[in-house]
């Protein structure tokens, strides 16, 4: 797919609010042109990167008053299971439907729906929770991340495929025609290679490329932390979404990966807004200085600055930690950034 509409902005997912109805208005005044659906993980526990994707995973347990999750293989697990697979056998999506208790800013695809919107929306977006993050978090009884027991891991990754079918299914049925995005949010890969993880590499870009294989439109990871970039680079990832503010520098290590990504079409999401206390020292002018130091920086690593215009603007990360106002200064701070480079751009 060929993205033409250079630094465009969109939000990457989580927002502080507790009522959709104060938040979908102002999102789709920033955002446009690629809006996305907020989660809401203050609002409820099963909003939260694990609960909110969990539903129809076999054997799942959720004690929401301790606020616990895990998997209990000890009972009922085999006949759960024999029904996992033989959904996703048929290809069936509708029973990896995320219901409206876990997601209340899916209600944005109604807005978007509306004529008066229809005709800004270049892309849609959505986001699920990577199969390293959702695998490493959810545990067994044991407390076991269910990412190194084989058996689970392969559930794990059909079922987070599954969720993104789901929602690029959705996306078409409201909004047909409309080319989609989809973010695997993969935090956890900030560990990889530290004394702190055993991830393998190969089971960490089989996991991630089987996920992108179910998605049609374009797909995504977006990192918040520092990792080792060319891991993702090596992947079938269409857009790369990293926090340029705090790790643009180790991104530039990487230059020939970063090269062979651009080349065959990969676009960078550009992190350049942060989502900290930062953001209060900062305006839409600092940070366009910040943008254009980071493609100097690239482009002295012998990248071609043309493939750099393929890119997204967004927040470095997603806002649910900070306060309704300040992250409401961080989207339209992202809008600013995002209108003063279309409006410059030859």
């Amino acid at each position: 797919m060929e993205f033409t509409d250079s630094f465009l902005a969109t939000g990457i997912g989580s927002i502080p609010h507790q009522n959709e109805e104060n938040a979908l208005d102002f999102l789709l005044q920033c955002f446009p042109a690629i809006p996305f659906w907020p989660q809401l993980p203050q609002r409820s526990f099963l909003e939260g990167m694990v609960a909110q994707y969990s539903e129809g995973f076999p054997s799942l347990r959720i004690d929401e008053k301790s606020q616990k999750i895990w998997i209990d293989t000890s009972h009922g697990f085999e006949q759960e299971v024999e029904r996992f697979y033989q959904w996703v056998e048929e290809g069936a999506v509708e029973p990896f439907r995320i219901s409206k208790g876990r997601a209340r800013g899916l209600r944005m695809l109604e807005i978007l729906a509306s004529e008066k919107h229809r005709k800004a929306i270049k892309f849609v977006k959505g986001q699920v929770t990577g199969p390293i993050t959702f695998g490493l978090a959810l545990t067994d009884q044991e407390q076991r991340p269910i990412f190194y027991d084989p058996t689970l891991k392969d559930i794990l990754i059909k079922h987070i495929s599954s969720k993104a079918r789901w929602m690029e299914k959705e996306f078409h049925d409201v909004l047909p025609g409309t080319e989609t995005i989809l973010f695997f949010d993969e935090p956890s890969l900030s560990t990889y290679g530290s004394a702190f993880s055993s991830l393998n590499r190969e089971d960490t870009v089989l996991a991630l490329n089987e996920c992108f294989d179910s998605v049609k439109g374009l797909k995504g990871v977006h990192c918040c932390g520092n990792t080792d970039w060319s891991l993702l680079l090596e992947t079938r990832l269409d857009i790369l979404s990293f926090d340029a503010y705090e790790y643009l520098d180790t991104l530039s290590l990487y230059p020939e990966e970063l090269k062979g990504f651009l080349s065959r079409g990969g676009i960078l999401a550009w992190g350049i807004v942060p989502t900290s206390e930062a953001i209060l020292k900062e305006d839409a002018q600092s940070l366009l200085k910040r943008f254009k130091e980071g493609v100097a920086t690239l482009t002295q690593k012998g990248i071609d600055s043309e493939l750099l215009r393929r890119a997204i603007l967004t927040p470095s990360c997603g806002t649910a930690s900070l306060s309704v106002p300040l992250a409401e200064r961080v989207f339209q701070v992202t809008a600013e950034v995002s209108r003063r480079l279309r409006e410059v751009q030859p």
